[in-house]
Formats: structure tokens, sequence, C-alpha cells
């Protein structure tokens, strides 16, 4: 609560967050769901008990897009993070949250399907342990999350209700494992040996854990299950000492961010962290494309200035806008219109569209001129 009070705290209530927040007009300008309406209910909060902060932090998108015009260096999505903290604690998340965190906890996965993400890989042959290819299997949940979503819109107003139920009966969690979008599904798997023939290209070997690989954990942290998150990065750490890792290659910005900047302020983390661009070599791309950048990675680096080294320059800027993607599963409605916006912001280019997050290629994929960075560099780097 401190924490909350000392970042909400210093908003001196001008409104420029407003001006670039992509969830406050996908919610029709209710204030409650914009970057200074987060702030002001955080100020507030330590009082109030009577509040229900919820809708509004958790359909933060944690872009940070707040961050970069507040003259008062206020972030409202770190303040919507700290909040989502506060409700998690306080057993007051809402229970789609509640329902993801116990499945993750219970299967390693956030739908029980931790197996079925190896299928990608059927009769494939990896090398050493000692590097780890880690997808965290997040291409492969897409394929899962949107067919769940699907779902979720035929229960309209009865998705807690139906949120609920599952928790107390998580057996059904098997009704998942063939329940998935199979054009996605097939993209993802494609993008997936797409990375893997990069990178042997390269001359890196690398293991792969297969049927055993666990998922990172992220909805865990992102929701705001500060204890639950603690205790399952431990969990993930050993696997991956029990297997004699020391170095492992991520392949999308929410794994990498977690296990390089978040993993070590909760557990002791002693693995080298990759993306695994930083290992293949430069490629003369010959054609033009628009590029999404992943918010995630915009955090820490010019994710443009880093691919227009790849694409040796053959890209069209676009500013750092979200996909919409961390609001599909409480705010589906909201996701979706700050992707379309986001699509036709980038389509408006006439030129392809690329990106490096499978969270924002499910999100932007309105039609088939999407692709994964992977098959555009794939395709640069010689005939497969």
């Amino acid at each position: 609560m401190q924490d909350l009070i000392a970042e909400a705290g210093k908003c001196i209530n001008c409104g420029f967050c407003e001006s670039v927040c992509p969830t406050l007009p996908a919610a029709d300008f209710v204030s409650s769901k914009g970057a200074r309406g987060r702030v002001d209910i955080a100020k507030f909060l330590y009082r109030y008990d009577e509040i229900d902060p919820s809708p509004s932090f958790y359909s933060c998108v944690d872009c940070y897009a707040c961050l970069s015009v507040c003259p008062a260096g206020v972030n409202a999505g770190k303040v919507s993070e700290i909040g989502r903290m506060i409700l998690a604690k306080n057993g007051k998340a809402p229970e789609i949250a509640k329902m993801i965190v116990e499945f993750t906890m219970r299967f390693r996965n956030p739908l029980g399907v931790r197996e079925r993400c190896a299928d990608w890989a059927s009769g494939m042959e990896f090398g050493s342990m000692e590097t780890l290819f880690y997808t965290g299997n997040m291409y492969q949940l897409m394929a899962y999350l949107r067919k769940f979503g699907k779902i979720r819109r035929i229960f309209g107003h009865y998705d807690e209700s139906l949120a609920s139920f599952m928790r107390r009966h998580p057996s059904f969690t098997v009704m998942f494992r063939d329940l998935y979008d199979r054009d996605m599904m097939e993209r993802m798997n494609r993008y997936l040996r797409n990375i893997v023939e990069l990178l042997r290209r390269n001359g890196i070997d690398f293991g792969y854990l297969g049927k055993e690989e666990p998922y990172p954990g992220t909805f865990i942290y992102d929701l705001g299950f500060e204890r639950e998150f603690r205790e399952y990065a431990e969990y993930v750490s050993e696997i991956f000492r029990s297997h004699g890792v020391r170095r492992i290659i991520t392949i999308d910005p929410h794994t990498y961010e977690i296990l390089k900047y978040i993993y070590p302020k909760y557990v002791d983390f002693e693995f080298e962290v990759v993306y695994y661009m930083d290992l293949i070599e430069t490629v003369k791309v010959p054609d033009r494309y628009a590029v999404h950048a992943p918010c995630h990675f915009s955090r820490y680096f010019d994710f443009n200035g880093y691919v227009s080294k790849v694409f040796d320059v053959n890209i069209e800027e676009n500013p750092t806008r979200c996909c919409g993607g961390p609001d599909e599963l409480l705010f589906p409605e909201i996701s979706d219109r700050i992707s379309l916006r986001r699509f036709e912001e980038l389509k408006s280019s006439g030129l392809p569209i690329v990106t490096a997050c499978p969270i924002c290629y499910a999100n932007l994929a309105k039609d088939d001129s999407v692709i994964d960075i992977s098959e555009v560099l794939l395709r640069s780097s010689g005939s497969r």
C-alpha cells in the first residue's frame, strides 16, 4: 500500500496520460479504465474499503505509454501492477484470474495443456541441455486462448460463474486439450520450427524439455499473485537446475522479460537469459515491412532500432502502441477495440505486418498480411 501511495502521490492530475492510454477510448472513455482514473482510484483506495478497483487495475494493458508523457514521472501501469497485488493478496481478484492462477499452480500450465504444448516438436531431435530452447508454451497457448475467448463471449456476463465452476472442478480442464483454433496452432507450430531452424543455421546447439517444459508463470505475476509467483518461480528454476541448464534461449518478449528481469527479484536465478535474435546473423531482407514493436520489448530497448539491424533498415517506422493482448483474458471487448485500431494503423502503410510476439500476433492477425518475424528471417536467410 505504501508503494501504491508513493507512486500515485506524484500525480499532478494534468491528464497527459489520457492522450496515450489505449484502454480509455476502447472503454468508451470511462475514466476509471484510463491511466489517470487508475491513479485517482489508487489515491483513495487506502481510505475507502467499499471501492472495487478491480475493473480499473485489471483493465490496464501494462504498455507504460503513460510514463512516456507524464511530466511528474508517474507510471500508471505500475500503479495498476501494485493495485493488482493488493487485490490478489486480499482475495479480491476476479474469478477468472483466480482460475488461471490455480490451474497454473496445479498443472504448470494455465489451461492444463502442458504436454500438448510439445506436439510441435514431434520427431525432432535436440542436443545438450546446457543451452536450453525454452518456448514457455507461449506460442502454443495462443491457439487455445483464441478458442477459449470465443467460448467466453458465448457465456457473456456469466463468465465469472464459469470460472468459479472450473475452480471447483479442475478435472474439467481435460476439455481444453482438443479445444484450440486449428489454423492458429498450425501457424504457431510453423513459427516455432522456423526459430529452431534459424538457430541451427547459425550453429547453435541446444536442448528442449519437451512435455516437461513448464509455463513460466507470466499470468501469475501479471495478475498480481505475488506469493504464488515466488513459489512457482522456485519450481521452474529447479527444473532448469536439474537438467544442468546454464543458458536459456527465449523466443518471445514476455518470457524474456519475466526470466531476465522478474525472476531474479524473487528467487536465486543464476541462468543466462538471451533472446534468440541475439544469436543469429544479420540478414538482407529485400522487402519492406510494417513492424509492430511489442510493448514488453520496448520497455528495455528501442525494438525498431534493434530490428532494423537485422532487417538492414528495410522497415517502416511505426509508433509503439499496444496490441491489446493483455486485456484479452479479462476484458475481451477492450482488447478487440485496441487490436483493431492498431491493426488498421499498421495496415494503412500498405505493407505486410511483422511482429515478434505471439500475443501480438494472435491479436493483430485480422488477415494473412500479419506474419511472425521468424518467417521473414528464415525466408531471407536462404532456401529452407
